[in-house]
């Protein structure tokens, strides 16, 4: 039996990661698409991320959905939102976002981006130990 004290630094690892992955996707806005114009109306494939303010998580969400419609074949936007919902504490639907998104860069190959193929399978690693805890109650 594993006490409550024993699980505190794993959580305190995957704060620390789900931190560090928000650094690092914020630090890079190059994410396989043009550099867009204001004048743009289509958001292109990085902009779920762009300008976030983490006191206005919901509009970076309706941001984000608009971007994944319209980018369907694209895990970037999928892997972002991905990100959002675990900072608004949906974990269920974080995790089906990083299925989702695996399921593209599965399909994509070796043409996959690495950066968000390696994002996807640290999110993937903790969606399943998240499961695999949970049962564990």
């Amino acid at each position: 039996m594993i006490s409550d004290t024993a699980t505190e630094p794993r959580h305190l690892v995957v704060g620390l990661l789900l931190a560090g992955l928000l650094v690092s996707g914020l630090g890079c806005s190059s994410r396989s698409a043009a550099t867009r114009k204001d004048s743009d109306p289509e958001l292109p494939a990085q902009a779920c991320l762009e300008n976030l303010d983490l006191n206005r998580l919901e509009r970076a969400l309706r941001r984000c959905n608009a971007v994944v419609d319209l980018h369907r074949s694209d895990p970037g936007p999928l892997t972002d939102r991905s990100l959002l919902y675990t900072l608004l504490g949906r974990l269920d639907q974080a995790c089906s976002d990083v299925n989702q998104a695996m399921q593209l860069v599965n399909k994509q190959g070796r043409a996959a981006d690495p950066m968000i193929s390696h994002e996807l399978k640290v999110r993937q690693a903790s969606c399943k130990q998240r499961s695999s805890s949970a049962g564990k109650g």
